[in-house]
């Protein structure tokens, strides 16, 4: 069990936790009326009575002693401390269409190739770019090649998780799942796309994107067009 790790700020501003600790204190209050009496505290019987009946008439849950028109009531609403947030954490690695159209997209724009082989530094690749543990004579099925690459997908949605702090909607998340597979997490949570987008400005985080088609300082014409279709997906799901 870990503690959330907005803890104090929840605990000292979140108005949930204060109206639990009112509504703690006014149950004790009836408790402790009863175990006391006129006599002890030195007022007439009609008025410890008149008391004991307040006290009681107001150990009610403290929702409904907020009432509608109060500003108290309003600030209460509004108040996300504690919250669990909205954020898309982990949406692709829930599984179903989000997985798979996340498998689809970027399995495309990264190619297959069943076969090992070695790339153009002579690391030996297979599937869709795969290279921990690939071995010259190594082969897979496409079946096999969508699983593997659906594992590094959400590895790599998760470390996107970290630094991506806004809520997104699906199609957004996988386009920039897309974009840190490939570029790495790293590159993408210091990119002033992921500041735009933890900001608020998600179409402007989406607009970023056509900025990263570049490899060894120069413009590269498929990342350019992978960029752009990053770009189509995100700003198509902002529009839903």
């Amino acid at each position: 069990m870990k503690l959330t790790p907005n803890w104090k700020t929840t605990l000292t501003s979140a108005w949930s936790v204060r109206l639990l600790i009112l509504a703690a204190v006014i149950s004790v209050l009836p408790v402790f009326i009863a175990l006391v009496s006129p006599d002890l505290l030195g007022l007439d019987p009609l008025i410890f009575a008149a008391i004991a009946a307040g006290v009681n008439l107001i150990a009610i849950p403290a929702r409904v002693l907020v009432q509608p028109t109060s500003s108290l009531w309003a600030r209460f609403r509004r108040d996300e401390s504690g919250a669990v947030r909205k954020k898309t954490v982990g949406v692709l690695a829930a599984g179903g269409v989000a997985l798979a159209s996340a498998v689809t997209f970027i399995g495309d724009w990264e190619g297959l190739r069943t076969e090992a082989y070695r790339d153009i530094v002579g690391v030996w690749t297979v599937c869709y770019g795969e290279t921990k543990d690939v071995r010259s004579g190594d082969s897979y099925s496409k079946a096999e090649c969508d699983a593997m690459l659906a594992r590094e997908i959400v590895a790599y949605e998760t470390a996107l998780d970290r630094c991506l702090t806004a809520d997104v909607p699906m199609g957004m998340k996988v386009a920039l799942v897309s974009w840190t597979y490939n570029i790495g997490p790293a590159a993408a949570c210091r990119s002033t796309l992921l500041r735009k987008a933890n900001a608020g400005d998600l179409t402007g985080a989406c607009n970023e994107l056509p900025r990263w088609n570049r490899a060894g300082g120069r413009v590269i014409r498929g990342l350019t067009n992978r960029r752009m279709s990053e770009r189509a997906m995100c700003l198509k799901a902002l529009e839903a």
